[in-house]
């Protein structure tokens, strides 16, 4: 594979990683007034009958009554379904009372889903549809997330983050005039989001050269080459320019189809998004707002980052700990009613076997990725926070993520490494002081 993967949709291809990829979305429309082309779209890929059009109130606003009557003028039947957040949460929430929503509109047999909104809804639509088998087709109404085209639907299980496998969009439209009025906070954290994307490389090499994990060099070329382009547009993205949300949302894209095309969230998620699940699971069960995903993300890789930096610059204990710093009791009190949620991923963290480390090989490789861009520097360039603190999170409930975030899943990370030499509080107590 050397083309870019808009040109590959709905195939499955070859790659010079020695893996075959596919994707599964078979139409991507990113422009002004793509809406339009919505009914015609949708009949050329087989779309018939009744339409169940899930939106929010906001997202009703955005597109969602202009798309109910686009397909109702162009003979399509449409049952609207407005989803309401409970009182409890800022925002909807893909949790239970959310998925009974979705429930009772399935009562009127759509033959079709279509997703109007960004993250929470599009993974709910996902989620239904994956185990409904009914095909779906996704608007976008805010560039603030990279899992329009995943094969992953995030939903919240007892309070706990649970990501299920599901099938991406059949079809996505992208309007630039819809995505440019977007709250600019939504379009921040789709600009962070993708910066979180250095450090979770960095995190994937580390598995790839201490664990032999599959690699995809060839995706992570395109991921550099998505990242510079956002980085020449990053002023841009405070004054709403619709060149630099266009770069952000192809951007956005892309890193969805990279997840798409190795299966899971490998090339786009690290330990940086280990920490911002951990602290909206928190702050959901304290009461606390959570901000927003992608705000999050960037603060974390802003630490994540800091981490690696010493990381690459440090002399290092070649021999490590035989046992995590932290064991079973310990995270049984942390997480409290989440535990369950937990134990599996967490045991086989506890129960690592550490391969004999290669600093000089590793370094290398690491380096590669930590040094494309600055990820402090890029997001005060978009305006955008480099800290908890300034999205509202005490310092205590960010240091336990940092601590804790790790056992969410039993994918390693540099956090992970760094408790087996016997450095993560002393790296984290500076780069939390930075």
């Amino acid at each position: 594979m050397g083309k870019d993967p808009l040109a590959l949709l709905g195939t499955a291809f070859s790659c010079s990683c020695g893996k075959t990829h596919r994707i599964r979305t078979k139409r991507i429309l990113v422009g002004k007034g793509v809406i339009a082309h919505m009914p015609k779209v949708l009949r050329e890929l087989g779309f018939c009958g009744k339409a169940l059009v899930l939106f929010d109130d906001a997202t009703y606003e955005a597109a969602g009554k202009a798309v109910c009557d686009l397909l109702s003028r162009n003979g399509f039947a449409v049952i609207p379904g407005l989803l309401q957040k409970q009182e409890r949460f800022p925002f909807l929430e893909p949790d239970e009372e959310a998925r009974s929503q979705v429930g009772e509109f399935l009562f009127h047999r759509p033959d079709f889903l279509v997703a109007v909104g960004s993250g929470v809804i599009n993974d709910l639509t996902k989620f239904i549809a994956h185990r409904t088998g009914l095909p779906y087709a996704a608007v976008a109404t805010a560039p603030s997330m990279d899992g329009y085209v995943s094969p992953g639907a995030p939903m919240l299980v007892g309070g706990y983050k649970v990501t299920y496998d599901a099938t991406p969009p059949v079809a996505l439209f992208a309007d630039i005039e819809i995505l440019c009025a977007a709250p600019l906070s939504l379009i921040q954290a789709g600009f962070a989001d993708l910066v979180g994307k250095i450090t979770a490389n960095a995190d994937w090499t580390i598995r790839r050269v201490l664990f032999g994990e599959d690699f995809c060099d060839v995706l992570w070329e395109h991921t550099a080459s998505f990242l510079r382009a956002l980085s020449a547009h990053a002023e841009g993205i405070q004054q709403r320019d619709e060149q630099a949300i266009t770069v952000l949302t192809q951007a956005l894209i892309q890193s969805g189809l990279g997840m798409e095309m190795i299966g899971d969230s490998r090339p786009a998620s690290g330990g940086e998004h280990l920490i911002a699940h951990h602290l909206e699971m928190m702050a959901l069960h304290r009461g606390i707002h959570p901000s927003f995903h992608g705000l999050r993300v960037g603060a974390a890789t802003c630490i994540v980052w800091n981490l690696f930096q010493r990381f690459l610059t440090e002399e290092l204990p070649q021999g490590g700990r035989l046992k995590s710093t932290v064991d079973q009791e310990t995270l049984k009190v942390h997480f409290g009613p989440l535990f369950p949620f937990i134990e599996k991923p967490a045991q086989k963290k506890l129960n690592i076997l550490w391969p004999e480390i290669d600093f000089s090989t590793l370094k290398q490789a690491v380096e590669e990725k930590i040094a494309l861009l600055n990820p402090l520097r890029l997001l005060r360039r978009a305006g955008i926070p480099t800290s908890f603190e300034a999205l509202g999170f005490p310092p205590t409930m960010v240091r336990e993520a940092c601590l804790f975030a790790r056992f969410l899943r039993d994918r390693v990370t540099l956090l992970d490494l760094l408790d087996h030499l016997g450095v993560l509080q002393e790296f984290l107590n500076a780069a939390l002081s930075e």
